[in-house]
């Protein structure tokens, strides 16, 4: 039944009604209770951890403001993720049955296609900063509440948070969505000053009673000055200056002076230096992340290496989540508020691999950035240098790398000065680097020098946690309540799965996708080559105990002969099916003669 809007409600504003609109396109009623979807408690974990920096700032810039004006009205200061879902609330310790009863709690989702118009959900939708009060809410049930909501923007752009209060016995007012658009700015100021390598903030503004307001416009920069961050008045008053860029070309070569004036324009500046956040101190025993013995060891091996700057190995088949675990690594170590910077030696051409991690001197090569570039190395300083794939760089080069561990400094493409640098190394690799070193294709010396420690990642078939995995990938992509039938879990349990992790993964977005609206997936869901893909047998490409030498060889060139006719000389599909990369694929399949 489609319900019609009232003359009053299409005299709102044009956001709320075209909220309205939105709710009713997504089949929700007024009259209705609508469905709850909330997090399970694993999948709540996740999310904290994956925004464990946004929620400190809350707590630290948004909160104390909120506590102060606030306290008294028995309101709530509520943070979601991007999606909708509740993070974390503060304030009111408990709320009333009414509250309790629409469920506006951790983990729960209040995107408005779930919850109808709302002041978090709105607001994300929106982007921008809304009251939605009493009667405006398209849910009867909601419209005891007046909320208030902003949205939060990373130093990128990008949407990815709501901060909103949420308040029973009082009416909102035009205080109260400035106070929250307040918050969410402190936030967003917050992230700017956190960029990696921020060492001076300028504060600037057109009146010098503004250098205060929480108006003014705000520019990060680097130790040379150069822009890494600007906040949006910033972006307005200098007329969208670029990132990497001199601040000293928009405000004039005196900006480091503090309480001075623009020489370009007449704006009044002030500069002060960002203290780097001291890191937390981690105990050697970090809390157990890993349900599987062999991946928790490796994590707390890696652990406790990082801390003293050892470099570290990871070996692991392709997918098994060698990135993933290092991003995990690097938020958990000393360096956390500094650079992971991550480098595909595989996916770097050739001729292009020394500029991209040493770095060029303006002018050294044609085609060359005027402003020169600083390089992979110079951009991890303090931080994490991640290299993966790190078996497919080129000899060259690794005579270059092995001098900059050695030496801990670095000399730009062009230039013949060197920089000082500190940094973690973390390289990766799915093939093995002993047999490469064997063969002529790596340095000794390097492979040695990477090898500080060695953790093994298991392959996807060998955890004993895949039951879990399969729930929790399943639980991310499903639209809403749903279970897997038995009988396929039991084939998603008894396949190999070659291409680990990232295979899985892919299959169940497809899946869920496929069998949206259905109570349970089941073998009929899967599409004809993921029928095939899982009623076949594939042939563990890791080495068997009862397969030796030519024999086994014998067994993986069949397997890779099969896959390529399986999908018909598609060589994405086929690398993506075996679990290797397209390069080494092409390189099988030439020695098969296969391939010319």
């Amino acid at each position: 039944m489609t319900l019609k809007l009232s003359t009053q409600q299409l005299n709102m504003q044009h956001w709320l009604s075209d909220s309205w609109l939105r709710s009713q396109g997504a089949g929700l009623s007024e009259a209705s209770n609508p469905e709850e979807m909330r997090l399970d408690r694993g999948a709540l974990e996740d999310r904290h951890f994956h925004h464990k920096q946004l929620i400190e700032l809350v707590q630290k810039h948004a909160l104390p403001l909120f506590s102060q004006l606030m306290s008294h009205t028995k309101s709530r200061l509520i943070l979601s993720d991007s999606e909708g879902y509740v993070l974390c609330h503060w304030g009111v310790s408990q709320y009333s049955d009414k509250l309790a009863n629409v469920a506006l709690d951790v983990g729960v989702n209040w995107q408005e296609q779930h919850k109808g118009t709302n002041a978090i959900g709105t607001a994300l939708t929106a982007q921008q900063t809304i009251s939605v009060v009493g009667e405006q809410h398209f849910i009867k049930q909601h419209r005891f509440m007046s909320c208030t909501a902003s949205p939060i923007f990373s130093p990128s752009g990008e949407l990815i948070a709501a901060i909103d209060i949420t308040t029973e016995q009082q009416k909102h007012t035009q205080q109260t969505l400035l106070l929250v658009s307040s918050l969410a700015q402190q936030v967003e100021t917050a992230l700017l000053c956190h960029l990696p390598h921020s060492h001076y903030r300028i504060d600037l503004a057109e009146e010098a009673s503004l250098i205060h307001s929480g108006w003014q416009g705000i520019v990060i920069a680097d130790s040379e000055g150069k822009i890494l961050g600007t906040n949006s008045m910033a972006k307005k008053l200098l007329h969208a200056p670029s990132l990497g860029e001199d601040i000293g070309r928009y405000i004039g070569n005196k900006w480091s002076e503090n309480d001075a004036i623009s020489q370009h324009r007449e704006l009044h500046l002030k500069t002060q230096a960002i203290k780097p956040t001291k890191p937390q101190v981690l105990g050697h025993q970090v809390a157990v992340r890993f349900k599987d013995p062999k991946l928790e060891r490796a994590w707390q091996q890696a652990n406790k290496v990082v801390s003293r700057c050892i470099p570290l190995l990871v070996l692991g088949e392709t997918g098994v989540g060698k990135e993933q675990f290092v991003t995990k690594l690097h938020s958990q170590s000393q360096r956390r508020n500094q650079s992971l910077v991550a480098v595909n030696c595989a996916a770097l051409p050739a001729d292009l691999v020394e500029s991209e991690l040493f770095g060029y001197q303006a002018g050294a090569f044609t085609g060359a950035n005027r402003n020169g570039y600083l390089g992979k190395i110079r951009q991890a300083d303090g931080g994490f240098l991640f290299l993966d794939e790190i078996g497919e760089m080129p000899l060259a080069t690794q005579s270059r790398l092995l001098r900059v561990l050695q030496e801990k400094e670095v000399t730009p493409v062009g230039s013949n000065r060197s920089y000082k640098v500190d940094i973690q190394i973390v390289a990766a690799t799915h093939t093995d680097l002993q047999q490469q070193v064997d063969n002529g294709q790596f340095r000794l010396d390097l492979f040695y020098r990477l090898n500080g420690l060695q953790v093994t990642l298991p392959p996807l078939r060998l955890r004993s946690d895949i039951e879990r995995i399969i729930h929790k990938l399943h639980r991310k992509y499903r639209v809403r309540e749903q279970c897997i039938s038995r009988p396929l879990l039991e084939k998603l349990l008894a396949y190999q799965w070659p291409g680990n992790l990232r295979e899985l993964d892919n299959l169940m977005q497809v899946v869920c996708l496929l069998s949206e609206g259905e109570a349970e997936i089941s073998w009929q869901h899967l599409p004809d080559h993921l029928q095939q893909t899982l009623a076949q047998e594939p042939v563990d490409l890791v080495c068997d105990t009862d397969l030796e030498g030519r024999e086994l060889e014998n067994v993986v060139n069949s397997n890779i002969i099969a896959s390529y006719a399986q999908f018909q000389g598609n060589v994405t599909q086929c690398a993506k099916h075996l679990g290797v990369s397209r390069n080494t694929l092409y390189r099988k399949l030439k020695v098969l003669g296969i391939k010319s």
